[in-house]
């Protein structure tokens, strides 16, 4: 199964009828290396392996002979049981990223024998695999067929497909790839020009404001969503690859990065950020093989460049530090409003610039302010009738803060100026 190459005008839709409280955050006790399916076409192979993305230095995991059909559409790399998951032909394969070995191969049982489970993405701050569960429904009075997509979660262990969302939220999806914000626990995806956000909790639709690129592009495409600044990046597309770019999820408005790249296509292979090295990586195709490449988040150029023998591929790469130990910091809806009615805390100005202030009923033991990538840092706090933080110069970005007293521990998300 050779990889797809993606300009705007090859772009392809999967549609729905073609085929019928919390730890700290750490991402420093994990490093930069990447795994993914090395697969040779002659003679035909998988294999798993290990990457250096920046110097294309690749040492197997493991000898195990593999299944040479892939579902490309979706990856888990389980960072806390160091695992590696696919979907081959019919079923989920698990390996060990310590020596390859299998440690479960189990048969996807889906929710009906006409539906399949594709664009999956695995959450990093519960530990589960979610995705789209797509079906073909037909009306015997109408004589119509109807497409059905929810979004499900799928136990890696049994293969048991579950629905989440009570309704269909969709009726296609592109394939430009999926991503999970594990601080807000929202699914992201592409229909039909809208940036769709899905509720992990609920499956219902969270947000689903329509793309735009002001600066100019055809489509938003192969994106990843970065722990370090809770933002998304991708690439625009505009005769080829024009740069990469970044996307506000409420607004779908797309900010390109300065640097031009103008290259020819990308390969359908979901893109993966290392969030300490702040690169994006993703593959393209040049004339002599399968170009493995990092893109700087700060400007978007290009800083490591590797190329993948002619005749071979690299395919559903992750890296082990993606999202590292991210906890939700928007709690379950469901349980909000008892929280609220409990215990109500406000709190402002957020965005902050140098202080906030926030009501509770009771004075903190401690107070912690930690950023996306778990460093604290120092500050000055008073209590009478409400809690007032000072805090010392930060940089512009998200960042956590933890109040613990009598009752329990909160955290909150702020957002500095």
């Amino acid at each position: 199964m050779n990889p797809k190459l993606f300009t705007p005008k090859n772009l392809i839709y999967k549609l729905l009828i073609s085929t019928v409280l919390l730890p700290s955050i750490s991402f420093g006790q994990l490093g930069s290396t990447m795994y993914g399916l090395h697969r040779q076409m002659n003679p035909s192979s998988v294999s798993l392996v290990e990457i250096d993305p920046t110097t294309g230095v690749m040492t197997p995991v493991g000898n195990q002979v593999l299944s040479t059909i892939v579902n490309s559409t979706g990856v888990s790399l389980n960072p806390y049981e160091l695992s590696y998951a696919y979907q081959d032909e019919d079923s989920w394969l698990s390996l060990s990223l310590q020596d390859g070995s299998v440690i479960s191969d189990v048969t996807v049982n889906l929710p009906s024998a006409t539906g399949d489970f594709n664009n999956f993405r695995f959450n990093t701050a519960d530990s589960v695999m979610y995705g789209l569960y797509s079906q073909v429904i037909y009306d015997p009075l109408t004589g119509q067929y109807d497409g059905d997509m929810r979004l499900a979660s799928c136990n890696l262990s049994t293969g048991l497909v579950s629905l989440i969302s009570p309704n269909a939220v969709a009726t296609s999806y592109t394939m430009s790839g999926a991503v999970i914000n594990p601080h807000l626990m929202v699914y992201y995806f592409i229909s039909e020009g809208k940036l769709m956000g899905l509720d992990l909790y609920n499956g219902s639709i969270y947000s689903q404001p329509l793309i735009t690129i002001p600066s100019g592009g055809d489509s938003f495409d192969n994106f990843a969503y970065n722990c370090a600044d809770t933002t998304m990046y991708g690439l625009i597309m505009q005769n080829g690859v024009k740069c990469l770019g970044k996307i506000d999820a409420a607004t779908g408005i797309v900010t390109p990065l300065p640097t031009l790249l103008n290259l020819p296509n990308y390969i359908m292979n979901a893109a993966t950020i290392d969030p300490i090295a702040g690169v994006f990586y993703f593959e393209t195709m040049s004339n002599t093989g399968v170009v493995l490449m990092g893109l700087s988040l700060l400007d978007g150029s290009i800083v490591s460049s590797v190329e993948i023998p002619n005749g071979a591929y690299f395919d559903m790469f992750r890296i082990e530090n993606d999202c590292f130990e991210a906890f939700p910091t928007r709690v379950n809806p469901a349980a909000a409003l008892n929280t609220q009615l409990a215990a109500p805390l406000t709190f402002g100005p957020n965005p902050f610039t140098s202080s906030i202030r926030i009501t509770l009923k009771e004075k903190p033991t401690e107070v912690k302010l930690i950023n996306a990538l778990g460093q604290s840092f120092p500050i000055t706090w008073s209590f009478t009738d409400e809690l007032h933080i000072d805090f010392p110069a930060l940089e512009k970005g998200a960042y956590w803060l933890t109040l613990t007293h009598a009752s329990g521990t909160e955290t909150i998300c702020l957002q500095k100026d």
